[in-house]
């Protein structure tokens, strides 16, 4: 994980850059370090910074950032500080009807008289197949994979306090959020920089006077035996494809484990090939962090759907997860909430990533109408797909510098706390024996008289197919004893299934 620091012959507050491994790859986990990178890269940009966004607030803010104080710095305005310095910066956003961030930034731009901030957005008439994939690209040589959109909601570090103020309650009713993002140096970022340029280009919302194309300034042709690899998908019927099969091809190696960390599980392709794997493998496991209630409401139903249909639900070699938070409240009493799982993350047998802003499911791999069970929606959503991009991250046994194995040892140090203690080594019997260890110890600790017995750190619960909070914590065992636990998110039965608070992150 990226953190900031100062080196000799660079002005107070700019990041030397961190020593990439050989394949260029550095995980970011949680936002914090991922906005603390991005700061350092934005302040270090000699001549270009290329973004893609699905939203980008203008009051958007990253704190733990070097130099800024407690009260952190605007995203937007290190932008406009970039550009008044002679960088060339370009802003190209998704529009929707649901969701539309374009107009209040460039009413922002023009005031602050960012004539160099050059802004272009993917317009209503794209709806609904977004533009995903959220993309900065510094000089052309150094690219971040971000995993979240530019709203304050979003923020968050590895404690994942249940209440924060950095964090408003209009994004994901106030939870707590957990995120990967990936920073890439060399020929990947290379790729990336390809990328943005076929999208600058085909912008359709531009300004009359705006006529400027972007030349391809890099070759988007890649070694099919490069350790990093991008993939994408796009809409269209000449829009990429290779998301999806790179997904199969991989859970298709798998012999050991494979883990998943991911946003939305409802992808039939995907689980279908979870279940052919677990069923071809004697000695393979799968391990699984998902949202028990994901902000797109209709996600929660169609996710439990395919894991009854698979057997995945209760199969002895499958663990599924999901992450609270937990800390002490006045008067006693214990303050949890759910922990918001953002991230994109799939590895197998330590040796193949695949992380980005695509979720496992239609919208982000294949057909949107592919997640529904009723023939109007099909209908309706039939090949509707975002852009998206991810990287594929292969090694061999040993790694490229360990560079699969250091994500899943940094995210399960996370997770599972002193009872992983980093360990590398899959154990003999595997490692749902641990993770499900962990996730019984933890909800016994809930109901502990012990306010610090799992205060002020993330836990691994087992996953409940409940609909509300309070049922699947009731579900796994944990008792809401009246006055001794304050749930943060607990939406009524009506919320669950038709929520006010999801049309902004729908999509996200």
């Amino acid at each position: 994980m990226s953190t900031e620091t100062h080196s000799a012959g660079l002005p107070c507050g700019r990041a030397a850059p961190a020593p990439p491994d050989t394949a260029g790859v550095e995980w970011l986990i949680d936002n914090a370090n991922a906005y603390r990178a991005l700061i350092g890269a934005i302040r270090r940009a000699g001549a270009t910074i290329w973004i893609t966004q699905l939203a980008l607030d203008t009051d958007c803010v990253a704190y733990d950032v070097a130099g800024a104080g407690e009260a952190g710095v605007r995203i937007v305005d290190e932008l406009l500080e970039a550009a008044r310095r002679g960088v060339e910066v370009r802003v190209l956003l998704n529009a929707s009807l649901l969701l539309d961030t374009a107009s209040t930034l460039r009413r922002y731009l023009a005031a602050a008289g960012a004539g160099r901030v050059r802004m272009r957005v993917r317009g209503v008439r794209r709806f609904p197949q977004l533009l995903h994939a959220k993309m900065v690209i510094v000089d052309e040589t150094m690219a971040f994979l971000v995993g979240s959109p530019f709203a304050n909601g979003y923020w968050d570090d590895a404690r994942h306090h249940p209440r924060d103020a950095r964090r408003p309650m209009r994004e994901l009713g106030g939870r707590p959020v957990h995120d990967v993002s990936t920073r890439l140096i060399g020929d990947a970022a290379r790729t990336l920089a390809a990328t943005f340029a076929e999208l600058w280009n085909d912008a359709d919302d531009v300004a009359p006077d705006d006529t400027e194309r972007l030349p391809a300034t890099a070759s988007q042709r890649q070694d099919a035996l490069s350790p990093v690899v991008v993939v994408r998908t796009g809409p269209g019927d000449d829009g990429p494809m290779e998301i999806l099969p790179a997904l199969l091809d991989g859970i298709a190696t798998a012999r050991q484990t494979i883990y998943i960390e991911h946003q939305y599980l409802s992808s039939r392709p995907v689980v279908d090939a979870l279940r052919r794997a677990v069923a071809a493998h004697e000695a393979l496991e799968l391990v699984v962090v998902l949202n028990q209630n994901p902000d797109v409401t209709a996600y929660r139903g169609w996710q439990n759907d395919r894991l009854r249909e698979a057997g995945l639900l209760d199969h002895p070699r499958v663990g599924l997860f999901t992450i609270w938070t937990s800390a002490a409240a006045p008067r006693g009493r214990r303050r949890i909430n759910q922990v918001f799982v953002h991230s994109k993350v799939v590895l197998i047998d330590d040796r193949w990533a695949l992380v980005g802003s695509a979720n496992l499911d239609g919208v982000s791999l294949h057909s949107y109408g592919d997640d529904f069970t009723g023939v109007l929606g099909r209908r309706l959503f039939r090949e509707v797909r975002n852009f998206d991009v991810n990287v594929v991250v292969t090694t061999d046994d040993a790694g490229v510098h360990g560079v699969v194995r250091r994500l899943r040892t940094g995210l399960w140090d996370e997770h599972l706390g002193s009872a992983f203690d980093g360990a590398e080594e899959r154990p003999l019997g595997g490692w749902l024996p641990l993770w499900r260890t962990v996730a019984a110890d933890n909800a016994d600790a809930l109901n502990s008289r012990d306010r610090a017995a799992c205060g002020g750190r993330s836990l691994i619960l087992p996953y409940s197919a409940c609909p509300t909070p309070s049922a699947q914590l009731a579900d796994i065992g944990v008792l809401l004893a009246p006055g001794t636990i304050e749930l943060c998110f607990n939406p009524s039965w009506l919320e669950v299934r038709f929520s006010p608070n999801w049309v902004r992150n729908m999509f996200a």
